[in-house]
């Protein structure tokens, strides 16, 4: 009996990084209005993202890193992933309630649940990095290879 009163409090109970029983909180995920973002040099974010995309750091755990899911192999990059952001994501729907989502926001997203965490500061170099990154090499790529 304790025992399942204790799994239904932690299912009741926030997790870490905003994971809630019934999905998400939308605010992580969602840039806040009027939030500054990181204006940097594109291939130096390039440069960061693609180290950031293989940092397993990110991870509450330190065991996950973006690639760990996304391999140039995977079926985790949905058709979707052949559309201009933003876009509708069946999980971030699933788990936030969101019709559309960012890029952005999918970096936030990736955060909070697969990786277990906190979101990035919204002003942070990392997300900035991890976007273009994700765009403009990840994405382009899977579209390379489905043409």
């Amino acid at each position: 009996m304790f025992k399942k009163i204790l799994t239904t409090i932690l299912l009741a109970t926030t997790f870490a990084g905003g994971v809630y029983a019934a999905g998400v909180d939308s605010a992580l995920i969602i840039r806040p209005k009027g939030s500054a973002t990181f204006d940097g040099d594109q291939a130096a974010l390039l440069a960061s993202g693609e180290r950031l995309w293989n940092d397993k750091s990110l991870s509450k755990k330190g065991k996950t890193s973006c690639s760990s899911c996304h391999k140039t192999s995977t079926k985790m990059f949905k058709k979707t992933f052949l559309q201009a952001y933003p876009h509708t994501v069946k999980m971030v729907n699933k788990k936030a309630k969101l019709d559309s989502i960012s890029l952005e926001g999918m970096v936030q997203f990736c955060m909070v649940v697969p990786m277990k965490n906190d979101p990035l500061p919204w002003d942070s170099e990392d997300l900035a990095a991890l976007t273009a990154y994700s765009a403009d090499v990840v994405q382009q790529k899977y579209i390379e290879a489905k043409k």
